[in-house]
């Protein structure tokens, strides 16, 4: 057999049991005519021959590899120099590292070639950064950006946030009532649910729960308030409530232990121990180094186990 007739062959019996080979098949042709046909597209003449009405719409528009890639779309980021653009793009944006973030915008507020507001931008991202593991200098950083832009919300909320974890309850309030008035409707949720934890600190459950009610509607994508309404309703003995929203929030963020200990605290609070120890199980295999779910765990586990012996009369040691 020639090796046409082999590879005829090996085609025909792909072809009738594989159906994804038979795809293939049908795929690659008009793939391979696509790209053909975008090449022949794109080198197509404008009109004019020159390169503002290529921009203008005829034939294709010619792709600039070196365009920096747009961060935000907000204004405060618009016209930045050209460069400081790779600085840009690293001091805001997203990553797990954030110590060459926290160096992209420190070059930026160092560079003396950019506005107020840019200048503000930049040092209210850096505090953003820095506000869990560094809240002093965070919020140096962001009263920084107001000094240079009062009242800009998204660096009022950063320093709500950390007033919240100094326990500046009130202090934080203020601020996120002058975010939230200037924040677009759409973009307060966060900035609602930070005014509901303020208000579950404080002990004002019912603006609390409406505060959080508020950011779960603004921003139902966001589980966090989950976390704290959890909590809340646990708090005003709420437990089927409280059970809900700690459930739907391990379904959302299942690698976060938070959820798992909270069921946990609502079904010992309601007299489930047994059920209690699988959640704190389940945390624990999610973070086995979280001290609450151990320390929890321990607990319930001693007082089954003193529970057991005073049911037997048995008190020798286990």
């Amino acid at each position: 057999m020639s090796w046409v007739s082999r590879l005829a062959a090996v085609h025909g019996a792909f072809w009738i049991a594989d159906r994804w080979y038979r795809i293939w098949w049908y795929v690659w042709p008009a793939a391979l005519a696509l790209l053909i046909s975008g090449w022949i597209y794109a080198d197509k003449p404008s009109w004019g021959g020159d390169a503002r009405n290529a921009l203008q719409g005829e034939w294709a528009k010619p792709v600039t590899l070196a365009t920096p890639i747009p961060i935000r779309n907000s204004p405060i980021l618009a016209n930045w120099p050209e460069k400081l653009q790779s600085d840009v793009a690293v001091c805001f944006t997203r990553a797990p590292d954030i110590h060459p973030i926290i160096d992209a915008c420190s070059r930026l507020i160092d560079s003396g070639e950019i506005s107020n507001s840019q200048r503000s931008s930049a040092y209210n991202q850096r505090g953003f950064l820095r506000r869990v593991k560094e809240p002093i200098r965070a919020l140096e950083d962001v009263e920084a950006a107001l000094k240079l832009m009062p009242n800009v919300p998204y660096a009022l909320a950063n320093r709500a946030y950390i007033y919240i974890g100094q326990s500046k309850f009130d202090a934080a309030i203020q601020d996120l009532n002058k975010a939230i008035e200037q924040f677009p409707p759409t973009a307060s949720g966060p900035a609602h649910h930070l005014r509901g934890l303020a208000y579950f600190k404080l002990g004002d459950y019912q603006k609390a729960q409406t505060e959080l009610d508020e950011a779960l509607r603004l921003d139902p994508n966001n589980p966090d308030p989950l976390m704290n309404r959890g909590e809340l309703e646990q708090a005003q003995k709420n437990n089927d409530a409280a059970l809900r929203d700690f459930d739907e929030y391990s379904r959302r963020v299942p690698r976060d232990p938070r959820g798992p200990i909270g069921r946990a605290t609502v079904l010992e609070a309601t007299g489930h121990p047994q059920e209690a120890l699988a959640a704190l199980d389940k945390a624990l295999i999610i973070d086995p180094a979280n001290l609450r779910a151990a320390a929890l765990r321990d607990r319930l586990r001693a007082q089954r186990i003193g529970t057991d012996q005073s049911k037997t009369g048995d008190n020798s040691p286990k």
